[in-house]
């Protein structure tokens, strides 16, 4: 390196969808049939396609029933002429939402990711929708100059949408230098009722995490762990798995990172590479100290969402000698040195929805010399777009027939 200090870009709760909608904003949450669609051609006949959308008329029904097909086979709500900004056709109005909902696609985006512009234009129609913030965000991240990126977990918003953050974050990912842990929403399962999304299963989710753990290069051991150096071996990395328990309730999204983790980081503290690094890093997804939403407010319900070993956790990072431990899951931006340990605590919010204090989108940039600076980096209010919602739009049209 041509400096001599190493630059971390510390990013977390990305939430990409495979529309950009999340469960954080229910009212603009894209429904779509549980299961995939009856398309029977010999019961449906095709009015329009287009990239891999179907609009469908059903042979015979009176009056006029449509389908929208979306190209994984589920199907949509045609919009009313009131959610459609006043499109009288119903087959235009089916098509008008299915170019809306392609153009934020998560595979849609990933394949040519939009210009600057381009980004603008979306973000301007749709300010919330979280595919279209990251790849804004992104942008920012890039203006860092940051070595290495690593994502502390909730990459997803439900299990799908991978390939847009490998897309996102291609510098990084193409120089071995994209670094990631799972999350609640990436692993753990949200059966809402109502939600109408393709609901998947807990082996799915875990299945497409670790595909996406391959494809940039991490090596996960059994017990869902890794261990990397950097910079010459003055940085030393441990990243957990802060879900490695099954979940023990739908409603609740408690972590643990359990005894076959804390093994891991007691073997890797034995190691020459952990003991000779200046800068010794653990990264997990659930925090291990409650924190509070901003000065003078008390820390929010722990309830379904804390670390149940969060203790044990806490006293093992001491005892490994870590200097610094980063972590996400809360949406809250927080620097500290907990009472009574020797590390520094860095919580990064959401990258997409901001943080819960009201503040805008922000991630840490982390400077690691011969001393460690962590500079929070907001997000101009130009790549948020918080004002102006336009409210509704023809994604958040009724739900689909199951």
């Amino acid at each position: 390196m041509s400096r001599s200090s190493f630059v971390l870009a510390h990013v977390s709760d990305l939430h990409v969808s495979t529309f950009g909608d999340t469960f954080h904003d229910r009212a603009r949450i894209v429904k779509r049939s549980v299961h995939l669609a009856d398309a029977d051609s010999s019961r449906y006949e095709e009015k329009w396609s287009e990239a891999g959308w179907r609009v469908l008329h059903q042979r015979g029904a009176r009056p006029a029933r449509l389908a929208l097909i979306d190209p994984e086979g589920y199907a949509h709500a045609v919009p009313s002429t009131r959610e459609s900004g006043g499109i009288v056709d119903p087959v235009e109005r089916a098509a008008a939402k299915a170019c809306r909902l392609e153009a934020r696609r998560a595979n849609t985006l990933a394949q040519a990711v939009p210009s600057d512009g381009a980004l603008r234009t979306l973000q301007q129609a749709t300010p919330k929708n979280s595919n279209v913030r990251l790849l804004r965000a992104v942008r920012y991240v890039e203006e860092s100059d940051a070595d290495a990126v690593i994502i502390t977990g909730d990459i997803t918003d439900d299990g799908d949408g991978y390939e847009l953050v490998e897309a996102a974050f291609q510098r990084w990912k193409d120089k071995g230098r994209l670094f990631a842990i799972p999350g609640n929403h990436d692993l753990y399962l949200f059966p809402l009722a109502g939600s109408g999304r393709p609901r998947p299963t807990s082996d799915i989710k875990r299945a497409a995490w670790k595909a996406f753990a391959a494809r940039i290069g991490l090596h996960i051991e059994p017990c869902g762990a890794w261990f990397n150096v950097m910079a010459d071996g003055e940085v030393a990395f441990i990243g957990l798995d802060s879900c490695a328990r099954p979940q023990r309730r739908f409603f609740r999204h408690n972590g643990a990172i359990g005894p076959e983790q804390i093994e891991y980081m007691r073997g890797v503290a034995e190691t020459p590479e952990w003991k000779g690094a200046r800068h010794r890093l653990v990264a997990l997804h659930h925090h291990v100290v409650p924190l509070p939403h901003g000065v003078g407010r008390r820390a929010p319900s722990e309830i379904g969402m804390r670390l149940d070993d969060a203790r044990t956790v806490a006293e093992v990072f001491n005892e490994i000698g870590a200097t610094l431990v980063m972590h996400g899951h809360r949406h809250i931006s927080e620097e500290r040195q907990p009472a009574g340990v020797d590390f520094r605590l860095l919580a990064s919010p959401s990258l997409t929805l901001g943080c819960r204090s009201g503040d805008a989108p922000s991630f840490w940039r982390v400077e690691m010399g011969k001393n460690v600076h962590a500079e929070r980096v907001r997000l101009p209010i130009e790549a948020v777009e918080q004002e102006n919602d336009p409210g509704t739009d023809d994604m958040s049209a009724g739900p689909a027939d199951e």
